[in-house]
C-alpha cells in the first residue's frame, strides 16, 4: 500500500517526461484525467498537433494519479481518524497548482508544467518515509509540493552549469564567463548581510523580551526583514553590518562560519542565475522575422500598445522578480501593459496573433525583429526532483543545516 505514490509517480513521471521530450506537450489524462474529462465536457482545444511523432496509445493512455494520490491519502486520514492526513491529497493538489500556476503566469514555464506538479504534490503532500532529509514543516504539515519544486530546480543546476560551460568555451565567449562570477556580486553580499540581520534581530529580540520566534513565525519575520531592507537598500546595508558586527562580538567564529557558509550558499545561487540567464538570451533564444514564425512558437518578449503606441518588453520573469524583490514592489511582477498583442506566455502563438504581427510589421509600427524561445522540456526536471523528494529528501533543507553547520 505504501508504494502506491512512488508507482503511479513513476508512471506519471516517465511519460510526461516522454511526451514533453518528444513533442512538448503534457496531456492532462496522463496526470489528471479528471481535468481532462472537464476540459472536453467545456469545449477545451488541446490543439491537432499535440499528438505528432507519438504511438497512438500514448495520448489515449490514463494515468490517475491525482485521482488516486487523494483517495490513497483520504484512506490512511480516515483508517488513523487523522483529519489532516484525510485531506492531505486535495491540499497538495491545491498547493502543487498555486506553485506551478505562479510560475506559468510569470512566464517561466507552460500550463502542462503546472499539472505535472500538482500531481506529484497530490501523490507526495507530506514527507515519505523514506527521505531523510526532511524539513520540520513538512514533516508536520501538507507543503512537501514546497520540496518537490525546490528539488526540480536545484538538481537541474548542474546540467545547466556543464552545459553552459560548455557552449562558452565552444564559443570563446569569456567575456560572459567572467560576467557570470562576478556580475551582481555585491548584491549576492548584501543579500547575505540582510539574511544575517534577520538572524541577529530575532536573536536580540530573545535578549532583551525573552521572546524566540521558531516555525513560521521565524520564516514571516525574515522575510519581513528582508523586505525592509531591500526596500531602503543603503540603510539596510548599513544594518546588515552593524547586525554582524554585533554577532561576531558575541559569538566570533560560530557567527564567522554562519556568515560565509550562507555567502557561499547565496553566490552559488547567483552563479546558478547568470547561467539561467546567458541560456536565456545566447543558448535558448533566437531572433527571427515575423515571416519565420510558426504556431506553438513562444515569444521572448511581451509585444502590447498602450496610449496608442506599439511597445515590446523584453525583461524575463527572473528579473521581474529580482526586482519586485530588491524594490520590495510586487506590482513588478506583472507590469500594466494594456492591450497584450503577444507575450511570452508558454502556451504559444496563435495564428490570429501572428497576423496581426506581420500587419504591424507591414504598417511600420513594429520591427521585424523577434525574440523566439528554443524549447526547453521542464518535465524530466519535476520528474527527478519527485524522485529525489520520495528516496533522498529535501535539498534545500540540507543546504539550511550546512548553513547552520549541522
Amino acid at each position: 500500500m505504501e508504494y502506491v505514490p512512488i508507482f503511479l509517480g513513476i508512471v506519471m513521471g516517465v511519460i510526461t517526461s516522454y511526451t514533453d521530450i518528444k513533442t512538448g506537450f503534457i496531456f492532462d489524462n496522463h496526470v489528471f484525467p479528471t481535468l481532462a474529462l472537464i476540459g472536453k465536457l467545456l469545449g477545451w482545444e488541446d490543439g491537432e498537433e499535440t499528438d505528432d511523432g507519438l504511438p497512438g496509445w500514448v495520448p489515449r493512455l490514463i494515468v490517475p494519479a491525482v485521482e488516486v494520490g487523494i483517495l490513497y491519502h483520504l484512506y490512511l486520514g480516515l483508517s488513523s481518524g487523522d483529519t489532516l492526513l484525510a485531506a492531505s491529497g486535495f491540499i497538495g493538489l491545491i498547493l502543487g497548482f498555486i506553485l506551478g500556476l505562479l510560475l506559468y503566469y510569470l512566464g517561466a514555464w507552460a500550463s502542462g508544467d503546472a499539472v505535472i506538479l500538482a500531481g506529484f504534490s497530490a501523490l507526495l503532500p507530506y514527507a515519505p518515509a523514506t527521505a531523510s532529509i526532511v524539513a520540520p514543516y513538512t514533516a508536520k504539515y501538507p507543503l512537501y509540493p514546497l520540496t518537490i519544486l525546490l528539488n526540480s530546480i536545484i538538481s537541474i543546476f548542474p546540467f545547466i552549469f556543464l552545459y553552459s560551460f560548455g557552449v562558452i568555451i565552444a564559443r570563446k565567449q569569456f567575456a560572459e564567463l567572467r560576467a557570470i562570477f562576478t556580475e551582481k556580486a555585491r548584491l549576492t553580499v548584501e543579500v547575505a548581510l540582510w539574511l544575517m540581520a534577520a538572524l541577529g534581530l530575532r536573536v536580540i529580540i530573545y535578549e532583551i523580551a525573552g521572546v524566540a520566534m521558531a516555525g513560521i513565525w521565524s520564516w514571516i519575520f525574515t522575510v519581513a526583514v528582508i523586505y525592509a531592507l531591500g526596500r531602503f537598500r543603503k540603510v539596510g546595508d548599513i544594518i546588515g553590518i552593524a547586525v554582524l558586527a554585533y554577532l561576531l562580538y558575541t559569538d566570533p567564529l560560530p557567527m564567522a562560519k554562519v556568515f560565509m557558509r550562507l555567502l557561499a550558499v547565496l553566490y552559488t545561487f547567483k552563479v546558478f542565475f547568470s547561467l539561467v540567464k546567458f541560456m536565456r538570451k545566447s543558448v535558448l533564444m533566437e531572433e527571427v522575422t515575423v515571416e519565420e514564425l510558426r504556431e506553438w512558437d513562444i515569444l521572448g518578449e511581451t509585444i502590447f500598445e498602450k496610449d496608442g503606441e506599439v511597445l515590446r518588453d523584453r525583461t524575463d520573469a527572473f528579473t521581474r522578480i529580482k526586482n519586485a524583490v530588491l524594490n520590495a514592489d510586487l506590482d513588478a511582477l506583472r507590469p500594466e501593459y494594456g492591450r497584450v498583442i503577444a507575450s511570452s506566455t508558454a502556451e504559444g502563438l496563435k495564428r490570429e496573433q501572428i497576423e496581426e504581427l506581420k500587419r504591424l510589421v507591414e504598417e511600420g509600427k513594429l520591427e521585424n525583429s523577434f525574440l523566439r524561445k528554443k524549447s526547453m522540456p521542464f518535465a524530466p526536471a519535476l520528474f527527478l526532483g519527485f524522485l529525489i523528494s520520495y528516496f533522498w529528501g529535501d535539498i534545500f533543507w540540507w543546504i539550511e543545516l550546512k548553513i547552520a553547520g549541522l
